[in-house]
Parts: C-alpha cells; sequence; structure tokens
C-alpha cells in the first residue's frame, strides 16, 4: 500500500517522533558557505545531517519513552525489540525523505528572499552560530 505525502508526515509527527532521540542539528557544508560569504546570488540553504540509516540497526534494541518504567518482562522487551527492528529501515528512509522535503522548503523560502533579506538572514545565522559556539565553549571549561 502506497501511503499519501500526507499520510508520511502524518505518521511521522504522531508515530516516531515521540519514539526518536535524535536530535535535529543543522551543519553548514562547504557550497553553503561560499553562499552565506556572498558568493552569487543563490538561496542559502542550510543542509541537515542525512540520517544515519546504520544507526537506525542499532536503535531498535532501546525500548521507546518510559516503557523502561513499567517493568517489562524480558519477553515483552524482546517483542518491542523486534517491532522496533522490523521498522528501522523504512522509519530511516522516511527521516531521509522528510529531511530532503524541510531543506526543499527551506531552499524556495529563501528563493522569495530579496537581496537585503538574504544578507539579514546570513546575519541572524552567523550571530546564532556564534552564541551557540560561545556557549558549548563556557560548557566544556565547567
Amino acid at each position: 500500500m502506497m501511503l499519501s505525502f500526507r499520510h508520511k508526515i502524518l505518521f511521522l509527527s504522531l508515530v516516531l517522533a515521540p519514539a526518536l532521540s535524535i536530535p535535529a542539528r543543522a551543519h553548514y557544508s562547504k557550497k553553503a558557505k561560499a553562499t552565506e560569504k556572498g558568493a552569487g546570488n543563490d538561496p542559502v540553504l542550510l543542509p541537515r545531517k542525512k540520517a544515519d540509516t546504520g544507526k537506525a540497526a542499532e536503535d531498535y534494541r532501546r525500548v521507546p519513552q518510559y516503557f523502561g518504567q513499567v517493568n517489562l518482562s524480558e519477553e515483552q522487551r524482546e517483542s518491542i525489540y523486534s517491532i522496533r527492528e522490523k521498522y528501522a529501515k523504512r522509519q530511516a528512509q522516511l527521516e531521509e525523505e522528510l529531511a530532503t522535503i524541510r531543506d526543499s522548503v527551506l531552499r524556495e523560502s529563501e528563493a522569495v528572499l530579496n537581496k537585503e533579506q538574504r544578507d539579514r538572514l546570513i546575519q541572524l545565522r552567523g550571530q546564532a552560530k556564534a552564541k551557540a559556539s560561545a556557549k558549548a565553549k563556557a560548557k566544556t571549561k565547567s
């Protein structure tokens, strides 16, 4: 059965999102950094890290949030591992597809901006990155 885009998004948001413990982090590619420095009029895309399909194979050996606090038997725990393993590969594919869609939305949204707006966006992103970097440095010092 082929799911529509709407159903895929709904499935991801309602079923998979609460069970995931993967932080969403954006990273800069060399191309995006070059674009940010003003090279060309292309939209400034901050590509997301693609889903690591190899990690999905390891994640199935975890129980969903709060399940570990309800005194699962070993049999129940193994059943849950089996269920999670069954869906791990498909889940990783959908996560990657969703990341691609988010990148496309961002790219198309940035294409709407004029040069001044794009420059301001670059400035704001740079400030946020500097703030996060300073916070990380402060955290490592303590």
